[in-house]
């Protein structure tokens, strides 16, 4: 079996946070997000073998307590499951980043146990399929065969899987000025939240996007959203939601204790 590899982090204590991880990327993605910060990870082919991959994981264990497969999309790819079981034979924690479009693959790595925590991007309010549209460039990619609806639909399904299981759950927004993170925005996003996903000790977090990375770059120019501004959105999504943070450069991971 061949994996379409974009590279390794060794060892990342960005990845997972609280653990250290060896994180694998993936190329390859469905979508074609405007402001995606992995935009030279959304396509072209590296095939290697599987065993090269397991090679990676397999050097960096003696330093980590977990591997997270993020990309590009992870769950795009069949590998993923064969690499999820070496990590599992090696007492790894199983981290997934993934934008949701892939229900089936995150079924199944659920019902094997092979996943211990996901990492789901909510990229616009789920139930705008409109918006989201807009905000994943997926109306631009031909390779996409989806309507707009049955787009978020995929996503919701794979947020319904991940709330379903007892597994460790975050959820999160990257926010671009004039692009998402409107106060609109964050609180259709967090009402949405709190009203369909049922474990609530699940983490939603506003990332701070960096614009000048943009794939689109008519993007590149906005500036940036300061850590207050994103400050004063966590507060307003902590109104809705348990357990809001915010990650900027400027300051890392903060927790918003109060919607005040």
């Amino acid at each position: 079996m061949k994996v379409n590899y974009a590279g390794t982090v060794p060892l990342s204590t960005v990845d997972w946070r609280g653990r250290a991880a060896v994180t694998i990327f993936f190329r390859g993605c469905p979508l074609r997000c405007p402001y995606c910060q992995n935009h030279p990870y959304l396509q072209g082919l590296n095939l290697v073998k599987l065993e090269f991959v397991q090679e990676q994981i397999k050097e960096s264990k003696p330093f980590v307590s977990a591997v997270v497969f993020s990309g590009g999309e992870p769950l795009m790819q069949k590998a993923i499951v064969p690499l999820a079981e070496f990590a599992r034979e090696m007492g790894l924690s199983i981290g997934v980043h993934t934008n949701g479009y892939y229900p089936e693959t995150a079924s199944e790595m659920v019902k094997r146990k092979l996943v211990d925590k996901f990492f789901i991007d909510i990229k616009a309010p789920p139930d705008d399929p409109e918006l989201y549209g807009k905000i994943t460039g997926f109306e631009e990619y031909e390779s996409v065969k989806k309507k707009p609806e049955q787009v978020t639909a995929s996503i919701i399904e794979t947020l319904e899987i991940a709330d379903s299981c007892d597994l460790e759950l975050e959820l999160r927004t990257t926010l671009i000025r004039d692009f998402i993170g409107s106060k609109e925005e964050i609180i259709s996003i967090a009402v949405w939240i709190s009203k369909h996903m049922k474990n609530e000790e699940l983490t939603y977090v506003l990332q701070q996007g960096i614009p000048e990375h943009s794939l689109q770059e008519n993007l590149r120019e906005l500036r940036v959203l300061e850590r207050e501004e994103l400050y004063e959105l966590g507060k307003i999504a902590k109104r809705f939601l348990k357990n809001v943070r915010i990650r900027t450069k400027e300051s890392g991971e903060e927790i918003i204790s109060s919607s005040v």
